[in-house]
């Protein structure tokens, strides 16, 4: 699964915050075993060379909805001011403001959801009539 972390809205100068929870991420110990955490442009060939505006992580099976809600809930707390981030997954996107519980609880709840949709999509089996059988 691809998780993108933006910041919401059209928060300008907001980069070091982002860059700082890249750094944070990256050194978390259940989000670096588990996911590649990169940085990267918003848009492919957007024109802004240089400009680092959302941060990837391609999550592997062992991480957890709860363990990315926490990270970012522990990053959150250590900072007095940052910009709303909206996390895309798959389509989906869910816009977070503060490191509360109920955040927390939403941002699990939209990783999860989407979590189980993979795993049942990979369980479904071609039917017996496709290409390829007699």
């Amino acid at each position: 699964m691809e998780v993108r972390i933006a910041v919401a809205g059209a928060e300008s100068g907001q980069g070091a915050a982002l860059i700082d929870l890249y750094r944070w991420l990256r050194r978390d110990p259940d989000v670096h075993r588990h996911a590649a955490v990169g940085l990267a442009p918003s848009a492919p060939g957007s024109g802004t060379m240089g400009a680092v505006d959302v941060i990837e992580l391609v999550v592997g099976q062992g991480l957890t909805a709860l363990n990315l809600a926490l990270a970012y809930a522990a990053w959150r707390r250590t900072r007095h001011s940052a910009p709303p981030l909206t996390i895309h997954v798959n389509g989906g996107s869910l816009t977070v403001h503060d490191a509360s519980e109920e955040t927390v609880r939403r941002i699990v709840a939209e990783l999860s959801s989407l979590e189980e949709r993979e795993a049942r999509e990979g369980d479904e089996e071609p039917p017996a009539d496709g290409p390829g059988t007699d």
